[in-house]
């Protein structure tokens, strides 16, 4: 079921702009795009670690994919974009 739902740790560390390491599952990418590095489905841990110091020797794209994420959060998560939303599928329910 994780492959399919959003943890909220994902959103929550986007909206810091902080950037992301995670697996390499269908929602997690939905919902943060590039402002995550997914790992090699083979080699999980290693590869999770890999991602981890090449971000540290990276700074620049660290701040990339922040920048990134924060504004991604922005524009689709907002509670005016959200409202919107759930209104319009309420209403499409009636």
């Amino acid at each position: 079921m994780n492959d399919i739902s959003t943890m909220i740790k994902v959103p929550e560390y986007m909206a810091l702009g902080k950037p992301i390491v995670q697996f390499d599952l269908k929602e997690g990418r939905f919902s943060a795009g590039d402002a995550s590095l997914y790992c090699d489905n083979n080699d999980q841990v290693r590869d999770f670690a890999n991602k981890i110091l090449w971000l540290l020797d990276h700074p620049e794209e660290r701040q990339r994919m922040g920048v990134y994420g924060r504004r991604r959060v922005e524009q689709r998560a907002r509670l005016e974009v959200f409202s919107k939303e759930f209104d319009r599928g309420i209403r499409s329910c009636l």
